[in-house]
């Protein structure tokens, strides 16, 4: 006696509804990932920030920006003469920082652009100014790194999952190949036991 099994082939709801499965799982998988990685990268950040700051090697710029910046400030109300000369002193200061700055956002590229004046200028503004550069620098250090690099993998995990669905296999044989790629990746679909039943003949 011989057992032939006949498979159907996936139905287009069926073909919808996994297109659908596998887009949703992946997304929230991609969100929960990214959410894991942002709060450690934070951490990563401001971990980073007091090397990052020795490495830049501006503190005496920075400290010269406020002095000058409170000096000027603080005469600003006097004579014409003092307050002209107290601004070209800042606006050398602000100067030097911002050719430093441009000087290591060549090599680092932690910055897209050129500084604001306004955010050099006030000392204020230095320090959120200086943790959003060692923040881009950190994140795109993490993201190529193999921690990072999981995204990527989640990316390729979800086309793998697609390529099976759009393969012509029968429907239970490409959600046992699905079910099987987003284990890999950590994604549990929950499946029911026999939850499909393909239509089975037998012929004697």
């Amino acid at each position: 006696m011989s057992e032939n099994k006949i498979m159907r082939p996936i139905r287009q709801t069926e073909m919808d509804y996994w297109n659908f499965t596998i887009d949703n799982e992946y997304d929230n998988r991609k969100n929960s990932l990214k959410s894991e990685m942002v709060d450690e990268i934070n951490d990563i950040a401001d971990a980073n920030y007091s090397k990052f700051m020795k490495a830049l090697k501006i503190d005496k710029l920075t400290k010269d920006v406020d002095k000058l910046y409170k000096d000027y400030h603080k005469f600003k109300s006097e004579k014409e003469l003092i307050e002209l000369e107290l601004k070209r002193k800042l606006d050398k200061s602000v100067n030097a920082l911002n050719i430093q700055l441009d000087k290591w956002n060549k090599v680092r590229k932690f910055h897209d652009g050129h500084f604001k004046r306004g955010d050099l200028e006030d000392p204020s503004k230095h320090e959120p100014l200086f943790k959003k550069l060692c923040h881009a620098e950190t994140e795109r250090a993490y993201y190529a790194s193999p921690k990072g690099r999981a995204l990527k993998l989640l990316e390729i995990s979800a086309k793998r999952c697609k390529h099976s669905l759009n393969a012509g296999l029968p429907l239970d044989t490409a959600v046992s190949v699905i079910h099987q790629e987003m284990q890999s990746q950590k994604i549990n679909l929950d499946l029911p036991k026999n939850v499909f039943n393909p239509l089975m003949l037998e012929k004697k």
